[in-house]
This record gives structure tokens, sequence and C-alpha cells, in this order.
């Protein structure tokens, strides 16, 4: 005899289903092509869920963004350990973030918003980009001094975080130019360690103006 499913459950089932359902949707058409209808075709559940669940179409894009998992990136660092030390953890964390969920929708989402804007762009800037920027920001000001003027912190910032969107951006390109090449947890761990490697060398050369 089957037991009765709770209906708690199903609420946390239905919008669960919505959930990934809308990444894979938004990541493959964007905000603006997107539907409610496709989402909850694909969901399998009725089109009144979203208003139900999340209060309409651009609530759930906010919802599927996941924002939180990726702002806790920020909380890798270790107090005690040198910032070249929380640098290079900062680099490897980011990097595993951005390759190894290369394929996943959620991944796919969030590069599709950098190149296609949606009216969810403030809200990432304000939550993804901001304390990022910020706290790779301090690192480099910690290794380089707070003598160096803040112009020239910033462009040590977009070269560390050019180097790793490189990666991502290029992943299809490479490995075409090298098919041998595949971005396994190893990879992307000397990878990582390189980029780290190379900014830190170059940190150590950065002129005060």
């Amino acid at each position: 005899m089957n037991t009765p499913q709770n209906s708690t459950d199903f609420q946390e089932t239905t919008r669960d289903r919505l959930l990934a359902a809308a990444r894979e949707v938004f990541a493959e058409l964007g905000f603006k092509g997107a539907t409610v209808r496709e989402i909850c075709r694909r969901a399998e559940v009725n089109v009144a869920a979203v208003n139900y669940h999340f209060n309409g179409k651009e609530a759930l894009f906010m919802a599927a963004l996941e924002l939180e998992p990726i702002v806790n990136l920020i909380g890798t660092s270790r107090e005690g350990d040198s910032a070249e030390m929380r640098l290079t953890r900062f680099i490897r964390e980011f990097m595993t973030r951005l390759m190894d969920g290369g394929c996943t929708p959620h991944s796919q989402l969030i590069m599709r918003e950098l190149l296609e804007p949606s009216p969810a762009l403030d809200s990432i800037a304000r939550e993804i980009m901001v304390p990022l920027h910020e706290h790779l920001a301090g690192l480099v000001r910690e290794i380089v001094g707070d003598a160096v003027a803040p112009g020239k912190v910033r462009l040590c910032v977009f070269s560390i975080f050019g180097q790793c969107t490189y990666y991502r951006n290029a992943r299809e390109i490479n490995r075409h130019v090298y098919p041998e090449l595949e971005y396994d947890a190893d990879e992307i761990e000397t990878t990582a360690n390189h980029i780290a490697e190379f900014s830190l060398a170059g940190l150590q050369r950065v002129n005060v103006k």
C-alpha cells in the first residue's frame, strides 16, 4: 500500500522541478526568449505553479540563478594564511566552479546572463560581482601594498579574473586546437595553480603609480 505523499514534500518537489526546468530553458533561450509555459511543460506542472511558488517569471529567474553558493566563494579564505595562499585558494575554487560545472544548466545560465543581460543584471552585479571584486582587490592590496594606486589594483583584479574566465569562454575552441586536452579535476587544479603562480609573479612587479 502506498503512503500518501505529504503536501509539503509535494510542494518542494514541484518547486525543485520548476527550478531545474527554468535553468535549462533560461540557459537555452535567455530571459526574453524563455516562456513560463515552456518551463512548466518541461517541469510537468501547471502554469499557475510559477506564480504560486515564485510570484512570476523574474522571481523564478532570480531563484534559478542561485546566487548564494557563488557568493560563498569568498568564504574559502582562512584566517592566519598569507594573502598569497588565500589568493591561490580563491583562484582554485573559482576555477573549479567555472570549469567543473561548465556543462551544467546553472553554469550555462550564469554565462548567458553575462553575455545577454536580463533585468537580473543589477542583482548579479550587486550580489555576486561587487563582493567578488572587492574581495579580490583586498587580497591584491595585501600583496602589493597600500601605496599602489586604486586604478592599478583594479587592473590587477581584471587581469586575474580575465585569466580565469578565458579558460571557460574558450573551452570548446581549446578542445579543437588541443584535442588531447581534457579539463578533469587534475587539469583544472594545474591550470589554477599556473594562474596563481603567474599572477603572483606579476603582482611582485606592479608599480606604485
